[in-house]
Formats: C-alpha cells, structure tokens, sequence
C-alpha cells in the first residue's frame, strides 16, 4: 500500500477541503504535545496528522518539519483501514524510490502511518512518523501508537461535540433574543406563568392594556390579577384542564371575556391561552388582546344589521339578496312568507329551491337566465313573471336585479326586487277595455253621425214636407191621405233607429257569457226561420263541421252572424240560378274559421272593398237592401275578438270567412 506523503501543490483551486480539515487555515496547536510524544516514542524527527484527498494531502498539524499541504498521492494497495503502513527504507520501495521529497528535501529515509478510523468506520486521516535515515518501530511503539491515534480521534470527537454545542447555544442565544424582543414588541399583552399561574414575564404592551407595571405584578396570579371575580373561576378551571391534559399544542381556545384595569376599570379582551415545556418546566403562555374598539363595532354593525332586517323585513316588495354563485344570503317575509322556506333556502340556489317546493325546473330556469344576463353584463335587468299563489290566482311580478361590485370591481353580491303589479296589471287590461270601449264608442258616435245625415235626415225631411201640406191643407180627405203617408215613414225611421242602437249595444256589452253552442242546432234555427224563401228559391244548404262543430260564443251573436250570412245569400241570389250555399268549418291553432259561399251575385270588391262592412252601404238594388246587416255581423265579431273578411267575383258568389278566437276547447 502506498502512503499518504505527495508533491506540494500551489494551486488552491484545485484542492478538495474535508469538513474538519479546511485547507488554507493555519495548522492546529493543540495536537503539538501529541506529536512530540509520538515523534518521540518512534524515536522520528517528524510527527503529523494527514488527510488525503482527490490527489491532496491536507496537514490538521505537524511537528518537525514546516508544511501544511503537499500534492499528488500515489495510488495505494487494496487493505483495511486498520492496517498500518510501515516503509523501512524509501530507497528500497517502488512507490518512494523516485519520489522528490525522498531524493531531496526533507530527505525522508523511513515513513510509518496509523488510519484514524471513527467507531462507523470512516477514514478522517493519518497519524504519520517520518524520519531522514532508515529505521523502524517495535511492537511496543505500534501499539502506543495505536493508542496515540485512538486519543486523536477522542479529541477530535470531543472538539466537534464541542463545536456543535456552541453551535447550539449560539442559537439558543440568538432565539432568546429574538423571542425577546418579540415579547417586549407584540402588539398584544402577552403574559407568562408557571403551571400554578403565577405570573413570571409581563411585556409593555401588557403595561400599556392594563396599567400594571411589571414589577408590580410578577409574582401574582393571573387570573385574580387582571380577570374580573365572575370569571376567574372559569379561567382557573381552564388552567387546571391543562395541566391535567398536559396539552402542548391547544388550538381553538381563544375566548372573549372582560379584563380588569390596575383601576378597578374592564374591558372586552380576547384571551388566548397555551401551555409549554421549557426545559422540562411547565409553563402558561397568556395572549391578551384589547377588543374593546372591535365590540363596540360589532355591536354597533349588531344594531345596523337588526336595523335593516326590520326594514326589509317589513317592506311590502320581494328582497332578496345572492352571492356570486347565485346562492341565496338573505329573503325578505315579502319574497318567501313561510319562515321554514326562508330557512331552508339560505345558501341555496332556485334549483334546489324549485326541487323542495315541488314547482317545476322552467321557473329556476329563468331566474339563472337573468342572473347570469347580470353577472355577465354589469347591469341591471329587469323583467315580468306570473306564477300561481297557493290558492291558484296567478300574481304578477314586476321584478329587477341588479349586481354590487367591491373596490377592486370584483361581484360580491346580486341584489333583486319583486314589485307585485297584479293589480297594475288588472286596472292595465281595464284600461286597455275602457280605451277600446271609448274607442268604439268614437266610431260608433261617428257612425251614428253618418246614420242620421243619410238615414234619418231624409224620413225626417218627408215628414217635415207632410206636415207641412197636413197644414195648409184644409180638405180632410186631402190631409188624411196626407197623414196616412206619415206611417211608413216614421215606420222606417223607427227601423232605422232600433238597428242602430242593437249595434251601439253590441259594441258596450263587452263581458257577455259565452257558451258551447252547437252550429248543427244555430243553423236549423236559421233555416226554420227563414223556410219559406228557402222553398220558394229551391235553395240548396251543404254542412261540413267535422273540424269545429261547437263554438264557445255568445248565443245571441252567433245566431244573428248565421242568420245574417245565409239570409244575405238568398237575398242576393242569381236570377236563373238555383241557389246554393255551403257551410264549412277548419281548426287552425285555438281558432276556428267558418266559412259561407253562395253562387249568388257576388261584389265587385275591386270597387267596394273600403266601404264593404260600413253602415248603410248596399251594393245591389233590393228592395229590403238597408246596408245593416254586414255591419252588425262585423260589429258582433269584433266585439268578441274574432276577424271577418270577404272573398267575391262579380257574378260567381261570395264566400265569407270569420275566425272565432280562443277555442281551447276541442270540437266535438
């Protein structure tokens, strides 16, 4: 095996420094007296303590010769680290033969090396003797030198225990200070006791709360120091728990309770407590806060809060308040009446609301539609919905959400209101009929006009005339021929006036019943009354009702709407032509349209299409031709809700169309 002795290297970059031997670091003195006993049992010149490294030789200390670190370690035999090396002769050894430290200075002639070998079996060095002539050692001198290695590594084992233990109470220093001064700068009262609470630490801030200095109140027990009487018990109690859990680490444990001054004085603290072990003493750590400023906060924010709630609690409007994620934070009484559902929905969303209400899903639906149309946009919307009350009456509500932002534009809440419009809404649909009502009462008084200026002036016109010649006429006869002639005068303006105020009265009555009528039963009403032209003419009537055979309507009207069309048809027939008229009827949605065509006549609607439903218009030359009956037909339609209209070619009849609304009920 070869020894650790190597060439010198100058090269500090190139070296390889072990935790215990840094290179460059002046050699240690306190293996001197070591070293001379070792040089002076192996009768050497030369002494040293070695650690050999990637190539280096690093010195921990030398006696003899003045080095501290050499280069270039040849490679060694395989052997155990207990093994020691023992070179006779340099000259006469393969691996120191050449070597430059043998060949000239220090001239070493005889090297002889002990491994320094931990209890673990690692290698930290060398013991080394090295002299200038041949030589070699006893068994005695092996085995003190032996024992010479085993006192090194004691020591060295003994100088690191040191190193690491004033290591530690370095940082045990420097922790106590920094825990120090943690304690004088806190910014709450921190107290220390020992295990029966007697107090042992009081930092300013402690001071400062309570108005005890700490040299008045070390020595005293906590809580019947600084805890009012009625709650020292309690906190005695609560120290007496730990002890006896001998909890370390109690999380949780912070209660708010009233301190007492120096003066007699409380205040609201929060009081935390945590029990330690230092150095096998149990000790009580107190964290005291002032929270006077914090309750009165509370209290005051307490006040607000019940303030609010009572208001929004008695508004008569729908609150309520969500989250960012659509979850109820608050209802109002207005919104939800039951206090179990007011309960309940807090924390959820309409979802789970409409799940536990049995209503259906459409209803949350909507209402994450329009938050979500919030959430995205930033602003309010509003809307409509009608839902049923729990006595069926469907409740309109005029409702409006819109979204509050904190100061980083973040959404914290979404506030929405319900207004119940439902009556708005009903005085809305009234006023909507009185404005229709008032409406046709326009047109009607325009239409009454028009009757009197054509209809009336020129009956009143003969009259007039009549009477006119009944008095100045003095011959009897002459005047009762002239008052016989007033009759079918003032029986036509009679005629004229009831027709006109059965139109007037059909457009005011606004609420008539409707019932199920069967059109199979109107049109044999029609027909018996209307069976003696129907014979004379030979007229043919065709049916087909299969899609629509009862219409929802008022009786009346409808009887006169049937009558009107198919006495109109044989009215208006072609001369030389028997008449036919068929009647028709098709369900399109909730509507149902009737049909009535004739071969009669027919209209040239290209000429009369603006004045086809007016009053007092006629379009053939007939004697019984008044120009009533189409526009009461009309009259009686609209005022239903229902549309009329008109097909005709001049001389190949005419179909009339009417749509009968809202019938929801299917046609048997």
């Amino acid at each position: 095996m070869a020894p650790a002795l190597t060439f010198l290297n100058k090269d500090p970059e190139k070296s390889q420094i072990s935790s215990w031997l840094p290179s460059g670091q002046p050699l240690e003195k306190d293996f001197d007296q070591l070293l001379l006993l070792a040089s002076q049992i192996c009768d050497t010149s030369i002494a040293a303590i070695t650690q050999v490294s990637k190539g280096h030789t690093f010195f921990k200390a030398i006696h003899g010769w003045d080095c501290q670190e050499i280069g270039w370690a040849p490679e060694k035999d395989e052997s155990t680290n207990e093994a020691i090396l023992l070179i006779k002769d340099t000259l006469l050894d393969k691996h120191f033969s050449c070597h430059p430290l043998v060949k000239g200075e220090p001239n070493i002639r005889f090297y002889a090396e002990i491994p320094l070998v931990t209890d673990t079996g690692i290698l930290l060095g060398h013991l080394c003797v090295m002299d200038k002539k041949p030589g070699s050692l006893t068994d005695l001198q092996v085995s003190t030198l032996r024992t010479l290695a085993k006192s090194i590594l004691c020591f060295l084992s003994l100088k690191s225990q040191l190193k690491e233990f004033k290591k530690n109470d370095d940082l045990a220093v420097r922790n106590e200070e920094l825990m120090e001064t943690i304690f004088h700068d806190a910014i709450d009262g921190v107290i220390v006791s020992d295990e029966n609470g007697i107090i042992l630490k009081w930092n300013p801030k402690a001071e400062e709360m309570f108005g005890w200095r700490a040299i008045e109140v070390i020595g005293k027990p906590f809580y019947d120091t600084v805890i009012p009487g009625r709650h020292q018990a309690a906190i005695h109690s609560l120290l007496i728990k730990y002890q006896k859990d001998n909890e370390e680490h109690i999380t949780g444990n912070a209660v708010e309770i009233h301190g007492r001054r120096k003066d007699h004085t409380e205040f609201n603290i929060e009081l935390s407590i945590s029990p330690a072990t230092i150095r096998q003493g149990r000790y009580f750590i107190f964290f005291v806060s002032d929270i006077t400023d914090r309750k009165l906060t509370a209290e005051k924010l307490d006040k607000q809060k019940v303030f609010y709630e009572n208001i929004l609690n008695k508004l008569p409007t729908d609150v309520a308040v969500f989250d960012g994620g659509h979850r109820y934070l608050f209802v109002n009484p207005a919104a939800i009446s039951k206090e179990e559902y007011r309960e309940f929905i807090i924390g959820k969303d309409d979802y789970e609301y409409v799940k536990y209400r049995n209503r259906e899903i459409a209803v949350a639906d909507v209402r994450r539609a329009r938050f979500l149309e919030v959430k995205n946009s930033g602003k309010e919307v509003r809307w409509e919905d009608s839902l049923p009350d729990p006595d069926g009456n469907i409740i309109t509500h005029l409702r409006r959400m819109y979204p509050v932002y904190d100061d980083n534009g973040d959404l914290t809440l979404v506030i929405g209101f319900g207004i119940d419009i439902t009556d708005r809404k009903l005085m809305e649909e009234k006023q909507t009929a009185y404005v229709k009502q008032v409406s046709v009462q326009n047109t009607q008084l325009i239409d009454f006009c028009s009757i009197v200026s054509h209809n009336l002036r020129a009956p009143l016109v003969n009259i007039s005339m009549l009477v006119d010649f009944i008095e100045s006429s003095e011959d009897p006869d002459e005047q009762k021929l002239l008052i016989s002639k007033l009759r079918p005068v003032i029986d036509n303006l009679h005629d004229t006036f009831n027709e006109l105020v059965e139109s007037i009265q059909i457009r005011r009555n606004l609420e008539i019943k409707s019932e199920d009528v069967c059109l199979n039963d109107c049109i044999k009403r029609t027909v018996d009354g209307l069976q003696t032209e129907i014979t004379k003419l030979d007229a043919c009537l065709e049916m087909d009702f299969n899609e629509g055979s009862v219409i929802r309507y008022p009786p009346q009207y409808l009887n006169s709407i049937i009558h009107n069309l198919v006495s109109n048809s044989l009215k208006y027939h072609q001369p030389g032509r028997k008449p036919v008229i068929v009647m028709k009827t098709r369900k399109v949605n909730d509507s149902v349209i009737l049909s009535v065509s004739d071969n009669g006549l027919g209209i040239d609607l290209v000429k009369h299409k603006e004045n086809f439903f007016k009053i007092g218009k006629v379009f053939h030359r007939h004697p019984n031709a008044k120009g009533f009956g189409l526009f009461m037909t009309k009259t009686q339609v609209e005022a239903m809700g229902g549309k009329i209209w008109v097909e005709s070619v001049p001389g190949n009849g005419t179909v009339f169309y009417i749509e009968f609304t809202n019938q929801k009920r299917k046609a048997s």
